[in-house]
């Protein structure tokens, strides 16, 4: 009769080495059980690692995707506040002007010159909004303000107009000024003459702010409450019936900026709820891929913690089993 048996050197190294796999199994479950997710993830997509890679990298684009939507968002948010603040003080502004022109008198009231001076300040205050350190309407020149001080504006815009021998000669000579590249865009604009870049929202959507404040509907607005707040200027010498002519033919323009801007709010308008369709389509995408990679790499807790058990008395007795032999000896043997 032939007897085989192992050596106690390998009967050492089978038990550790059956040990080692049932500690590893009980970290692995343990793990999948805290986590919710299997460990091994290869064996669980059947080593098909080209469809779990593709649903790994839409979510990562999709991170991307939230951050420039929160920063699009974020933009055409600031924009719009700015657009209502400049929309309101040239409302303001315009009604004032009726009530001048409306009241009889031949000259620039001081206190609709204080208005203007206001006015002026509070308009480009507006334009040089910025977001998260970045000036937003002074194109891709996000680093620089959109417009200079009002103190600069109206002292370039006095020379330019400094020997008007009319109104309607001052009124043509300060649109000039403003539609000159050598005179409000090297002067008074400050940013870039390039929109800022499209941010893209999704693969297939960017959002445009296409706003900028040497827009004309800008420099109209900045030309009109500029030309009262220097129609006392000295240096014009304007009379009081040259000043109240000036009034007058201000209004129309006044009404007209006042459309324009509303016009720009609404288009502005457009682009937040395109960001706010693309975003909701956006957590649609990510919920749906989230749920296909859950279907494949979750694990089954019912599943888990059953293996768990079974693993753990595995090892129980595997311990239980090696005590009992160390303690086997010929004299308790025979």
């Amino acid at each position: 009769m032939t007897i085989s048996s192992l050596g106690d050197l390998s009967q050492s190294y089978m038990v550790q080495s059956r040990s080692t796999a049932l500690k590893q199994d009980i970290q692995r479950l343990t793990t999948e059980l805290a986590s919710g997710n299997l460990v091994d993830v290869r064996e669980a997509i059947g080593g098909n690692t080209a469809y779990i890679n593709d649903l790994e990298r839409n979510l990562t684009k999709l991170d991307g995707y939230d951050l420039t939507t929160v920063e699009a968002g974020q933009l055409t948010g600031g924009a719009q506040v700015a657009l209502e603040q400049i929309g309101s003080l040239a409302t303001s502004f315009r009604d004032s002007l009726l009530t001048a022109n409306n009241s009889g008198t031949s000259e620039v009231p001081e206190s609709l010159i204080a208005e203007a001076n206001a006015n002026l300040d509070g308009v480009i205050a507006a334009m040089n909004t910025e977001i998260g350190g970045r000036s937003i309407f002074a194109g891709t020149a996000t680093n620089s303000a959109a417009i200079t001080s009002s103190e600069d504006l109206l002292a370039a815009l006095t020379t330019a107009v400094s020997g008007a021998s009319s109104v309607d000669d001052m009124l043509v000579l300060a649109e000039a000024w403003f539609d000159d590249p050598a005179g409000f865009e090297s002067t008074a604009y400050l940013g870039s003459d390039q929109y800022l870049s499209p941010i893209p929202l999704s693969e297939r959507n960017e959002a445009r702010l296409d706003v900028r404040a040497d827009d004309p509907v800008f420099r109209d607005t900045l030309r009109n409450i500029a030309l009262v707040a220097i129609s006392n200027d000295p240096s014009l010498a304007l009379t009081p019936s040259q000043q109240g002519d000036l009034i007058q033919k201000s209004i129309g323009q006044a009404f007209t900026n006042s459309d324009a801007i509303i016009d720009i709010q609404a288009e502005v308008g457009v682009t937040e709820s395109q960001i706010e369709r693309v975003s909701v389509s956006n957590s649609a995408e990510r919920t749906s891929l989230e749920l296909a990679r859950s279907n494949l790499l979750s694990a089954d807790p019912f599943e888990a913690a059953t293996e768990l058990e079974q693993v753990q008395f595995q090892l129980q007795s595997l311990f239980t089993i090696t005590s009992r032999m160390s303690q086997l000896s010929l004299v308790n043997f025979l």
